[in-house]
């Protein structure tokens, strides 16, 4: 690395900087570079000189491994709420009040770090953030985390669902197959419609109905 160029104040919330550290993370881990907890020591310089060509800033191996700590608890947290709730926020657990208006950012590669299987293509991530039992091997490396648990890599079989009504009516899948053309899960609005589709077979029912994609957008809009 240039030696003109001064330690720089680590953001892990500035989208920028957050996506290219988090995409480094997982090219290291899927190298082999995972250690219990975190990357290993050689893993951080690498980072932190790539990080320096993309964004011009210079990063400290402290600040990489504080990064890696923050974005870990946060998917943790993350991934209790939705479990618990399944599709967001919920008042009865204090600590994800950080998402009560928008999603978990990256939450795609977060998971391919933290929720025990090494991804090696996008379609072995769930955009969910849903701890699955007995979720089906993966032909890519897996690592343990404290939780025991693994994510399931069928991202369509594992929405959260209403049991209840799921029977009648048009069924999430069918509903997400439509809002995949419409969105991304980077866009919160893409939890929003989830979030109404698992409430009640009526807005499956109206999602499914609608004539065209403009009069879907502008019903997400309006929830």
């Amino acid at each position: 690395m240039s030696q003109n160029v001064e330690i720089s104040r680590a953001n892990w919330t500035d989208p920028i900087q957050r996506k290219h550290f988090i995409d480094l993370c997982l090219q290291e881990a899927n190298k082999g570079f995972r250690s219990s907890g975190g990357l290993k020591s050689s893993a951080w310089p690498r980072i932190a000189e790539e990080l320096e060509k993309l964004l011009g800033k210079r990063f400290t191996s402290k600040q990489l491994k504080n990064g890696w700590d923050y974005m870990k608890r946060q998917y943790l947290i993350w991934s209790k709420m939705m479990t618990m709730t399944g599709h967001g926020y919920n008042s009865k657990y204090p600590k994800a009040k950080q998402f009560r208006f928008k999603p978990l950012a990256n939450v795609e590669e977060l998971e391919a770090l933290f929720g025990g299987v090494l991804a090696t293509g996008s379609k072995n991530w769930s955009s969910r953030g849903v701890i699955a039992s007995g979720a089906k091997e993966s032909s890519t490396h897996s690592t343990s985390m404290p939780s025991e648990t693994s994510i399931s890599l069928e991202e369509d079989e594992n929405l959260p669902r209403n049991t209840n009504d799921e029977a009648e009516g048009p069924s999430v899948k069918e509903c997400m197959k439509i809002l995949k053309r419409l969105l991304t899960y980077e866009d919160p609005l893409y939890y929003v419609a989830i979030n109404a589709f698992c409430k009640k077979k009526e807005y499956r029912e109206v999602w499914v109905e609608m004539e065209s994609d403009e009069e879907r957008m502008g019903w997400i809009q309006s929830l």
